[in-house]
C-alpha cells in the first residue's frame, strides 16, 4: 500500500509542477500582485491626510476610519516613503 503524502508533500509537488509550467518571470510577476488589499485606498487615504494635517492624532485617526491603529501607522509610513521617493 503507498504511503500517504503529507500537506507538505503536496504543496511541495504543487510549488514544482508551478516552476515546471510557468518561467521564472510569470511567478516573480504574480508573486508582485498577491497579498491582502489594503484596508485604506483612495478617499480614506486622502481623509486620513487632511485628518492628520489638522493635527489628529493616530488614534483618532483609526476610530474615524474603522481600522487598526497600526494600519493607520503603516500607511502614514508608507505615504512618507512614497513623498520621500518623489523627491528624490
Amino acid at each position: 500500500m503507498a504511503k500517504e503524502l503529507t500537506v507538505r508533500e503536496m504543496a511541495r509537488m504543487g510549488g514544482i509542477a508551478r516552476a515546471k509550467a510557468h518561467s521564472k518571470t510569470e511567478i516573480r510577476a504574480w508573486s508582485k500582485l498577491g497579498g491582502r488589499p489594503h484596508k485604506l485606498t483612495g478617499k480614506s487615504l486622502e481623509h486620513l491626510q487632511e485628518m492628520l494635517a489638522a493635527g489628529k492624532t493616530h488614534s483618532e485617526i483609526s476610530k474615524r476610519l474603522a481600522v487598526s491603529l497600526r494600519t493607520v501607522g503603516r500607511a502614514v509610513s508608507r505615504t512618507e516613503a512614497e513623498n520621500v521617493a518623489k523627491t528624490l
